[in-house]
């Protein structure tokens, strides 16, 4: 079993093997028991085939939009070991390892194991976005399965995953829809998804501070959602 000494050294994290999760020509995503804990280990490289899909730029965007939420009150993943290496000035493999968080599961499956709480993470989960969408965060890939939320000292915590599509800057409330429809069209529980485009979307907008008067986020989630593309 490795340890996190054993990712130090990029040639070394190259050549471990995992429980494949997700594997493209470019970029891999496994499963790895660290120090008798799970983790999550994202490896991405410099492949000829595939050199216009830009794999490895994708891997240092997600990595500058975890250190982004993590350094801005919000929580992304937990990164325990990053690494890269260059050649004529370009950077050619770029790993980093993720601690998978005890306790915290994705959203749809809160709501399930925990009914009698629906009213109080909806509530929660309005704030969260909120404040994520009022710091110029927009996730644009925002489902359900990459909201990972925990429960401590009775307070409600989120978690965002997979944010290589993320983006941050000036703030854009035609984003911040389709980020909302996206989290609805992700769920497949039906009294949630609905709930998601009612009650809860209008405790998001008046949670939001920086939403302008004129803006009416109701037409921009209708939009949104009648559209396929962002």
């Amino acid at each position: 079993m490795p340890t996190l000494t054993d990712f130090t050294s990029t040639d070394n994290v190259f050549a471990l093997a995992g429980e494949n999760m997700r594997a493209h020509k470019g970029r891999s995503v496994v499963r790895v028991a660290v120090d008798g804990g799970t983790f999550y280990l994202k490896r991405y490289w410099l492949a000829a085939s595939q050199v216009f899909q830009r794999h490895v730029a994708r891997g240092l965007h997600e990595l500058r939009m975890i250190d982004w939420l993590n350094g801005n009150g919000f929580a992304g993943p937990r990164v325990v070991a990053r690494g890269s290496s260059r050649a004529l000035c370009l950077t050619t493999r770029l790993f980093f390892l993720m601690e998978e968080v005890a306790g915290e599961m994705p959203l749809e499956q809160t709501w399930w194991k925990m009914p009698q709480s629906g009213d109080s993470l909806l509530d929660a989960l309005a704030t969260f976005a909120a404040r994520l969408h009022d710091a110029g965060f927009v996730h644009t890939d925002f489902s359900e399965r990459h909201i990972f939320v925990g429960r401590g000292n009775g307070e409600w915590s989120f978690r965002l995953i997979d944010v290589e599509r993320a983006r941050t800057g000036l703030r854009d409330d035609r984003l911040a829809a389709a980020d909302l429809k996206t989290l609805a069209t992700s769920i497949a529980d039906q009294t949630l998804r609905e709930r998601i485009g009612r009650t809860f979307l209008e405790d998001y907008v008046s949670k939001r501070t920086t939403l302008p008067s004129t803006t009416d986020m109701g037409a921009l989630f209708a939009k949104a959602t009648a559209t396929r593309a962002f």
